[in-house]
């Protein structure tokens, strides 16, 4: 059986760059918003009760918000490799 996996940004079509840039670019800011509620509120939580164990939950969830911004960078230096925009 043949996995689909995830193509390099290299190999994908015009039109499959521009839509995975619009979907990166909307993962990003939605997780970005959450990241920061999170963030707000674990400060919040530890500031009030203590450090606890919500108190690093930021810490696991910020190398997917790195990863995210790679990716989003990546697909955009593509586009402009490409003269898309």
């Amino acid at each position: 059986m043949k996995s689909k996996g995830i193509k390099p940004a290299a190999e994908l079509t015009d039109e499959e760059l521009l839509k995975n840039v619009k979907l990166t670019k909307s993962v990003l800011i939605s997780f970005s918003v959450i990241f920061v509620l999170l963030l707000a509120t674990c400060l919040y939580i530890t500031v009030t009760k203590g450090f606890g164990v919500f108190s690093v939950l930021p810490l696991t969830f910020f190398p997917i918000l790195a990863t995210n911004i790679i990716a989003h960078r990546k697909m955009g230096d593509e586009v402009k490799k490409r003269n898309l925009f």
